[in-house]
């Protein structure tokens, strides 16, 4: 196959569950990168086709002479770890740092090829090919270094105990992949399911946005003991009724926040027009983790509470 194409993706599962025609691996929190190996160079692509291979120049040569000649296509994650843990804010940082180069960046933030695919080797194709065999062949082809890892795989039976140690070590998840599959690039793929630990918390609405041409969402505060904070902004979860409501509904005010807080987001695209309102209703929400801002990632609105604001308590 020409390289770029759009890798294999996942499709989401509720929990996770014990079964042995599948395999688990822990679900690494970066950004997913497609490597091509040939003739003593290495490219590489995001998920949506963008050429990033400036970016990791410490995979370069070392990559390339671990594998060897002929032509080798690659599937992972690129992380940065803090503390052994990837930091999904850090490999954003790194992108900045690279974008021009800031060396000293570079190498305080060093990026790390979690690899949990091969999709070609010495030139043979191998998307057809089990995914056990991919596996082996892997593990076979790449040795561990500073810069690379190849990610571990554990039983289907295991899911439950993986997904709870995960969740113990503060990670994003698990993924299951059935034992047997192909990979289908471009597909979202039942064959691998993502399953990733979600938390909940009350928040204070504190205003929303009225852009032009797209839904609005709500901007959400917590209290770190008597002083409001802004926590981000959540679209995911509202529909256009219940911001209609909430606009007939809450009463205006100037800002809540000691300071106003900036409101861009690099997922969530340029906010619009604000509406402040004043700090009377909590809400139910459901995020992922909290970034190194202090910021909810991936929030979604579960619902209203009944609950003062001052429940509402964040980091």
């Amino acid at each position: 196959m020409e390289l770029p194409f759009e890798p294999m993706l996942l499709e989401r599962a509720p929990r996770p569950f014990a079964d042995g025609r599948w395999l688990y691996q822990v679900k690494w929190d970066g950004v997913r990168n497609l490597a091509l190996v040939e003739d003593g160079r290495v490219r590489h692509w995001s998920r949506r086709l963008r050429d990033r291979t400036a970016l990791y120049p410490e995979l370069a040569g070392g990559l390339a002479a671990a594998l060897g000649p002929g032509r080798t296509v690659l599937d992972g994650e690129i992380v940065v770890l803090k503390d052994g843990k990837p930091s999904f804010g850090a490999v954003l940082e790194r992108d900045v740092a690279a974008r021009p180069p800031d060396q000293r960046k570079l190498q305080a933030l060093p990026a790390v090829f979690m690899v949990f695919d091969l999709l070609e080797h010495g030139g043979e194709e191998l998307y057809r090919r089990p995914m056990e065999e991919r596996l082996e062949r892997l593990r076979s082809a790449l040795a561990p270094a500073d810069h690379w890892q190849v990610i571990a795989s554990f039983p289907g039976d295991s899911g439950p105990d993986l997904f709870k140690a995960t969740g113990e070590a503060s990670m994003e998840g698990v993924v299951a992949k059935r034992l047997g599959s192909g990979y289908a690039p471009g597909t979202r793929s039942q064959d691998w399911l993502k399953i990733k630990h979600r938390r909940r918390m009350l928040a204070v609405i504190c205003g929303y946005t009225v852009p032009v041409g797209r839904p609005g969402g709500l901007l959400l505060g917590a209290y770190r003991g008597d002083r409001l904070r802004y926590i981000g902004r959540v679209g995911s979860g509202i529909t256009g009724e219940t911001l209609a409501l909430l606009k007939a509904n809450l009463p205006t005010g100037p800002c809540p926040f000691h300071r106003e807080p900036n409101l861009q987001d690099r997922f969530a695209g340029p906010p619009g027009p604000v509406v402040w309102t004043r700090p009377v209703l909590t809400v139910q929400v459901e995020y992922s983790e909290w970034t190194e801002a202090e910021k909810l990632r991936d929030p979604v609105l579960v619902g209203f509470s009944t609950e003062p604001p001052e429940s509402a308590q964040g980091p």
